[in-house]
């Protein structure tokens, strides 16, 4: 089996970047891997684009890694579009991974691209309503509030703004562990308090300012 390089990679900065879209931020990305390669894109032989949202967002559907990749000249290769929820990106790089493995190219690309800001709420929230059976979402529901029940939630724990459905779901695995491992909420605090001291030392992480604990604690609640 041969041995398999990253070659090169590159990232956009996180954030709302207003003036950017799902191509744009593809060039950008790619743009930079392919410097950091030292390859040209004519070298490139097979791409795997990940991309979640695009078609509840924008309504484009089945061609969005044709697309993105063909406006920055990129075409005439097998283009995959991977869809696979959070892990779609990450999905993407084991494929390109195991066409090198497979001898079905000698340099792959992989590349996720999201844009899920938009100036309608009802759109941007609902981004995710879909990301779980449709057919019993009642059933889900239920499903969520059972693994939680064991956990008091206190008094004005809730937003009273509009958030993603996936709040509530992370906030009932939240509960859930809370009740299994005796996980505290100031454990989970200082969880989000070492991940914005991180972010501060990276230019490309969407909110670069720290976080004490007690901040963490006494932030406004989501769910």
């Amino acid at each position: 089996m041969p041995e398999i390089f990253v070659a090169g990679v590159g990232m956009t900065p996180f954030g709302r970047l207003p003036e950017h879209d799902v191509k744009s931020l593809t060039r950008w990305a790619v743009s930079d891997a392919i410097q950091d390669a030292g390859v040209e894109l004519r070298d490139i032989e097979v791409a795997y684009f990940a991309n979640a949202a695009q078609g509840h967002m924008e309504g484009q559907h089945m061609i969005r890694g044709q697309l993105a990749l063909r406006a920055m000249g990129i075409s005439g290769i097998p283009v995959i579009n991977v869809e696979n929820a959070c892990a779609s990106a990450s999905t993407a790089l084991n494929l390109a991974v195991n066409a090198l493995k497979a001898g079905q190219a000698d340099v792959a690309l992989a590349v996720g691209a999201e844009k899920m800001v938009s100036t309608n709420k009802t759109l941007m929230f609902g981004a995710f309503d879909s990301a779980w059976d449709v057919a019993t979402v009642e059933r889900n529901k239920d499903a969520l509030i059972r693994l939680g029940r064991l956990v008091e939630v206190p008094p004005g724990s809730m937003s009273d703004k509009p958030y993603s459905v996936f709040m509530d779901v992370y906030a009932a695995f939240a509960r859930d562990h809370m009740y299994r491992y005796g996980t505290t909420r100031r454990q989970l605090a200082m969880v989000s308090s070492k991940n914005h001291e991180h972010s501060v030392h990276n230019p490309l992480a969407q909110f670069q300012k720290r976080f004490t604990v007690e901040e963490v604690l006494a932030a406004p609640p989501i769910a």
